[in-house]
């Protein structure tokens, strides 16, 4: 019988995000999944390891990611691992038999990302890649008015995710300003969201009419000890180039018709981490930012030329509250923490009922690596690009 031990791939701040979703939804699955426990958290830095299985009620630690692959108590793996490693763990859990859930990007390029969704394909394993901001309820409500035809034909939508954690010239360099290991910078890192977001709305993006990027930070400090996420610390004096983008802006066209405006910062002073967008539709308009993660607006059609916006909030009808949070009362809000637990409890019941998870496949995986690569190819040579969709 398959054993369900979990383990996590990097123990840096999106490793425990991980941690902290299995904690909260693994309770919910015992009598569902054999064997079902916090098993091990696998990084380089045994320290980091340690402290981050301590704090989750992690079993052991590892300071290799591919002894966890070997280990055959482990069924189920999270990939919180840098971008560059992320295709050889999914490729390795893949061939381990193990399910395993991706942070994004799924890949550095799409014929990498197509590679491990051609792997994936006809195995038992479920396979998925972190999109957790479609797990947001105002966001699943918006898709749902969209869907049933509330907002009429959708013409087009504003979307981008706006960072300020890279506006710190101070900040130390690390893997993330690297092209050869991070891709390309605040495009993929933060940008990945914003398009799985367009297309979770709005379907799927066909061209990238163009774009353009820009690196305003050319050079950062090589830190002077280990660092960890977006942390600051002591700095030597060697200096290393940036060569990815710390901004990218793209017009993208959808196969509906619709258009869209998208950008990605890294460097957004005062923006903090936002995630915000506007959809219009001949019916209606749709607002929403995570810098007010418990609502949304809405402005539906009246013909007065002065349309007003009505906000609607959070309550315990609104999509994954009511199953999912200990107080499922009006008022009571979400958080980062909690949408990021609703992802993992969409994998873990995919699990358990031994079917594809529904929303965040390997596919969508790799529909956002094809639109990625295309709008770095429209960013390098000023033309428009169109997408060469791989076969389903």
């Amino acid at each position: 019988m398959k054993q369900h031990g979990i383990g996590i791939l990097g123990a840096g701040m999106i490793g425990a995000a991980h941690a902290f979703g299995y904690r909260t939804h693994c309770p919910r699955f015992a009598d569902r999944l054999h064997g079902l426990r916090l098993a091990v958290v696998a990084d380089p830095n045994e320290a980091l390891a340690r402290t981050l299985a301590s704090t989750y009620g992690f079993e052991g630690t590892a300071t290799d990611w591919k002894a966890v692959m070997d280990n055959p108590a482990i069924g189920i793996v999270s990939v919180a691992l840098p971008n560059f490693l992320h295709v050889d763990a999914v490729d390795a859990a893949l061939q381990a038999g193990k399910h395993v859930l991706c942070e994004k990007p799924l890949a550095l390029s799409a014929a990498d990302a197509r590679r491990l969704y051609e792997a994936a394909k006809g195995t038992e394993v479920c396979a998925a890649t972190v999109f957790n901001y479609r797990r947001i309820p105002a966001v699943i409500e918006i898709r749902n008015r969209i869907a049933a035809g509330e907002m009429g034909e959708i013409v087009n939508i504003l979307v981008q995710f706006q960072c300020e954690y890279a506006a710190d010239p101070y900040l130390p360099h690390s893997w993330r300003y690297e092209r050869d290991r991070a891709g390309s910078g605040a495009l993929a890192d933060i940008g990945t969201h914003a398009i799985d977001t367009a297309r979770y709305l709005c379907g799927e993006i066909d061209e990238i009419v163009g774009a353009v990027s820009n690196i305003s930070i050319k050079e950062r400090f090589v830190a002077a000890g280990a660092t960890v996420g977006h942390d600051r610390g002591d700095l030597s004096t060697e200096k290393k180039t940036v060569d990815n983008d710390d901004v990218m802006s793209a017009l993208l066209r959808f196969r509906s018709g619709a258009q869209g405006l998208f950008s990605a910062s890294r460097v957004a002073i005062g923006m903090g981490n936002t995630l915000s967008f506007e959809v219009f539709g001949t019916k209606a308009s749709a607002k929403f930012s995570t810098k007010l993660l418990n609502q949304y607006e809405i402005a539906r059609f009246d013909g007065s030329g002065q349309t007003p916006f009505a906000t609607v909030a959070n309550r315990p009808s609104s999509p994954n509250l009511k199953e999912m949070l200990p107080v499922p009362y009006d008022g009571v809000g979400v958080g980062y923490a909690e949408i990021f637990g609703f992802m993992i409890h969409d994998f873990l019941t995919a699990i358990a009922e031994r079917k594809p998870i529904a929303s965040g496949t390997l596919l969508d995986g790799l529909r956002v690596a094809e639109i990625l690569d295309a709008i770095q190819r429209s960013a390098e040579t000023g033309t428009a690009t169109r997408i060469a969709h791989a076969p389903a």
